[in-house]
């Protein structure tokens, strides 16, 4: 065990907020790894305590309380005990808000509660005047359940570690007012949005924990995340359908090689116990059958916006908010969305679901570069050919332009011929003037009158989300 982690454990003796198993504390301990990611040091204790007001359920902690046969364990001065009473006061309070209720009920990922506690926090971790916590950057808390099993440290403290909490719960006390204000910034809109899609249970990287915090600072963001929301109830409507045929032969539909344990066929049973498991695990073994899936051709919904400055303000708004809003519904239909960003170039591919920063990438990217449509949807064809040919899937693409967006004819012919082309064209004008629209598959045009009325703003998208999925 090393001496850091025994330190951080060994102030859990001043914890507040009772966590009910090892596993809530391990997952403080991911937050604590997050947040050093970030760049900011806060003692174990507190992240634990601040994490689970946010996170944690009735049933997952117990009450706010000190633990005070803990703390007489490791002796806690009668000064150190007076601070450590106002902070339980001011996890109190904490508890009481209406942001800290809402998130509990919302069940965030440990990034996006990483990223509160970073905001909550800030403050506190600049003034901290801790000479080590920089150098405490570059450690790790193990995220082993085990090592969390037994009761909490009862090491003594040294004189400097005892300093190290004492300072700050103080600098905690006298930031307390900015935490609490803190917390009543947070948008919730964007934290409900953020919980429709999930997060990650485990490590990101700086960069998407970054892109996350700055959800909570960008007016443009505030504005797409609420035009998705008022959507997006529209599209939580879907379910998805399994398209299943049931056959009625004696009972079942044949013998298969998959399927369910109870049907599977008696005389698989005569093998000995070796032979079984072993055809049990080359998938060797012949069941009943009884339902029979209809089996399609897998199908990719590629989505690609546009990113040029052409884009920028209510039109950005209007088509990121639509793309969320389509990628919900396809996940919600069991369908598999990807998206990329383009102007004169084609940006990385984001799988949602692999990446857990794929909606703060969506709602904060920026671009800085001019526009070469040719050139990205030349790279879209070649990357849809192989798409279908290495990987026999078919392919929707979606994209999300304006009337300027000029394309060879011979160009879009030949996407035609490998992908089902839909395209949304946010006018800044009145007339979409474009040749090689007759040869998409289907198209949306939206008018730049819509974009200034909420009502038909909110009809337009909802047009385009009802014909996602639909052929």
């Amino acid at each position: 065990m090393s001496d850091y982690f025994q330190l951080q454990f060994t102030g859990m003796a001043f914890r507040g907020v009772a966590s009910t198993t090892s596993g809530v504390r391990t997952r403080a301990a991911n937050w604590h790894n997050l947040l050093h990611r970030l760049g900011i040091h806060l003692p174990y204790v507190v992240v634990h305590d601040f994490g689970l007001l946010f996170s944690a359920s009735e049933e997952d902690r117990g009450q706010i309380a000190l633990d005070q046969a803990a703390m007489e364990a490791v002796g806690v001065h009668p000064d150190f005990g007076r601070s450590l009473g106002e902070y339980r006061e001011v996890l109190e309070r904490i508890d009481q808000s209406e942001v800290v209720r809402r998130a509990r009920g919302w069940k965030l990922g440990d990034d996006v509660i990483a990223v509160l506690l970073a905001k909550v926090l800030m403050l506190v971790n600049r003034d901290w005047p801790e000479a080590r916590k920089q150098a405490y950057l570059r450690e790790q808390l193990p995220l082993d359940s085990d090592a969390f099993e037994y009761a909490y440290g009862r090491t003594a403290l040294d004189r400097a570690e005892w300093e190290y909490f004492y300072r700050f719960f103080e600098t905690l006390l006298s930031k307390s007012m900015q935490v609490r204000h803190a917390v009543e910034q947070i948008d919730l809109d964007t934290l409900r949005l953020l919980s429709l899609f999930g997060g990650s249970d485990f490590g990101s990287t700086p960069l998407e924990l970054v892109d996350l915090m700055g959800l909570f600072t960008m007016p443009m963001v505030n504005d797409i995340v609420n035009f998705s929301l008022q959507i997006l109830p529209s599209v939580l409507e879907a379910k998805r359908l399994k398209d299943a045929q049931t056959y009625s032969m004696d009972g079942f539909s044949g013998i298969e090689r998959v399927g369910n344990l109870d049907n599977l066929m008696l005389t698989e049973f005569a093998y000995p116990e070796e032979i079984f498991d072993q055809k049990f695990i080359d998938n060797e073994l012949y069941y009943y059958g009884r339902d029979r899936a209809r089996e399609e051709e897998q199908k990719v919904h590629y989505l690609i916006l546009d990113a040029s400055a052409s884009m920028r303000g209510r039109r950005t708004v209007f088509a990121r908010g639509v793309a969320l809003a389509m990628i919900k519904k396809l996940i919600v239909q069991g369908e598999q969305p990807l998206f990329r960003f383009f102007d004169s170039r084609l940006y990385d591919t984001v799988r949602i679901g692999q990446h857990a920063h794929s909606v703060p990438y969506l709602l904060s990217f920026k671009s800085e570069r001019g526009r070469n449509y040719r050139k990205c949807f030349e790279q879209v064809l070649f990357d849809a050919r192989r798409l279908r040919e290495r990987e026999k899937k078919e392919v929707v693409l979606y994209f999300f332009t304006h009337g300027q967006c000029h394309l060879p004819e011979d160009l879009v012919m030949r996407l035609r011929e490998t992908v089902y082309l839909f395209g949304i064209y946010i006018l800044p004008g009145e007339r979409l003037d474009l040749s090689y629209v007759s040869h998409l598959n289907k198209y949306q045009v939206v008018r730049e009158d819509s974009l200034g009325n909420t009502s038909q703003r909110t009809d337009a998208a909802k047009d385009i989300l009802r014909q996602v999925g639909r052929r």
